[in-house]
């Protein structure tokens, strides 16, 4: 694959229309937005069909991108909101001309399949697996969570076997899980890592300042290990440990694991605890920091993590799918049991007192980020997924 082709249609003269489905705008800015850039830059149409909600959808109509609004809604699931996207998501696809339609997120997955299963003729399909969603991480066991579960297991095994359709999976426990789950073979799947736009001048030495900083970074939700990194934090000061807690990243109220604003305020109340909210400076957040904990119950592939290894932070990451990809045990980071709480304070303990293992551990997942996820080794194998013969 060579980087300085254009991406055009059929090799014609065309360029490729790639029409991205994400649930909400920022997430898209967040996650997605690199590879729209590189798509662009090699002569590719991108449109991204979002409800727009937010100051990101400014940002990324000011850089040239094809906005087109759907009607869905993280915190209220209906059969008329649900209608609304499925006809949103048709309509725009034939409007914009699609030769891609790039669904991310297993909702979008389920709206893609619901839009298209009619279609005579449509686009290449992306269904883009980012890991298993809230409705797989969530434990409840009511009847109306079983139900919902069984119905998205019915749409996504239809979904993943659509004849467009491609499934992408970020992580190999994703994707054994769901070759076994919904029968797939390997001509339907593909394995494409997240990636990090990779700049050499993020490497910065640790802060000397005291007392150490621990940083966590996501939505705060309990799926992710909020309330384990806290309790694990306040055990640590309880016996005299002198660390500080920075919770960054806002509440999620489209989740059922999402802590409330009101328990966020009051961890941040308590001293050496802050909860800073969404923030868009992530990178320099980190390089303020000694350590990224992320004790998540599963991932697809954590994002924080790459923003780690460029900036050199030493990581410790639970043992689940996505985390365990990243980081290897004493080797590029500490890997601890979901849920332990024991555990993971002592992990930190330890490395609070051993600068020059973090040293250590933050340079080998420096290099491991460097060698297999930047985007310029990545985004390619999504240039070969759009453009592959059928």
């Amino acid at each position: 694959m060579q980087n300085d082709h254009r991406l055009t249609r059929d090799s014609g003269n065309n360029p490729l229309r790639v029409l991205f489905v994400s649930q909400a705008d920022w997430a898209f800015q967040t996650h997605r937005i690199f590879l729209a850039r590189w798509l662009k830059q090699r002569g590719a149409v991108v449109g991204i069909l979002c409800p727009q909600v937010g100051k990101a959808t400014a940002e990324l109509k000011a850089e040239g991108f094809e906005l087109f609004s759907m009607e869905l809604s993280r915190e209220r699931i209906s059969p008329i909101r649900i209608f609304s996207s499925v006809t949103s998501v048709k309509e725009v696809c034939e409007r914009f001309q699609a030769d891609v339609l790039h669904c991310v997120s297993i909702r979008c997955v389920l709206l893609g399949w619901l839009a298209m299963r009619n279609v005579k003729s449509p686009p290449r399909i992306i269904n883009h697996v980012v890991g298993m969603g809230s409705i797989y991480a969530n434990k409840n066991r009511s009847i109306q969570s079983w139900v919902m579960k069984r119905l998205v297991d019915f749409g996504l095994r239809r979904a993943f076997h659509s004849p467009r359709a491609q499934t992408v999976f970020q992580n190999p426990d994703d994707l054994n899980l769901w070759m076994g789950r919904a029968g797939l073979t390997d001509n339907k799947t593909e394995l494409i890592p997240g990636s990090i736009s990779w700049v050499d001048q993020e490497r910065t030495p640790e802060p000397s300042v005291k007392p150490l900083k621990i940083l966590f970074v996501g939505r705060m939700l309990r799926n992710k290990g909020v309330e384990d990194l806290y309790q694990a934090w306040r055990s640590l000061r309880e016996e005299g440990i002198k660390v500080e807690l920075i919770f960054c990243g806002d509440i999620d109220k489209g989740s059922p694991s999402s802590l409330t604003r009101e328990e966020m305020c009051a961890y941040g109340a308590e001293a050496g605890c802050t909860w800073l909210g969404y923030r868009d400076d992530v990178m320099d957040i980190i390089k303020k920091c000694n350590l990224v904990i992320l004790p998540s119950y599963r991932e697809g592939f954590p994002k924080v993590i790459l923003e780690a290894g460029l900036c050199a932070r030493a990581v410790i990451a639970t043992d689940v799918p996505g985390c365990r990809e990243l980081v290897v045990h004493e080797k590029s980071g500490l890997i601890v049991q979901k849920g332990d709480i024991r555990g993971l304070a002592l992990a930190i303990q330890g490395l609070l007192k051993d600068e020059a293992k973090r040293k250590t551990l933050a340079g080998a997942l420096h290099r491991h980020v460097q060698s297999h996820y930047t985007d310029d080794i990545v985004n390619p194998f999504w240039w070969e997924l759009y453009t592959r013969k059928t």
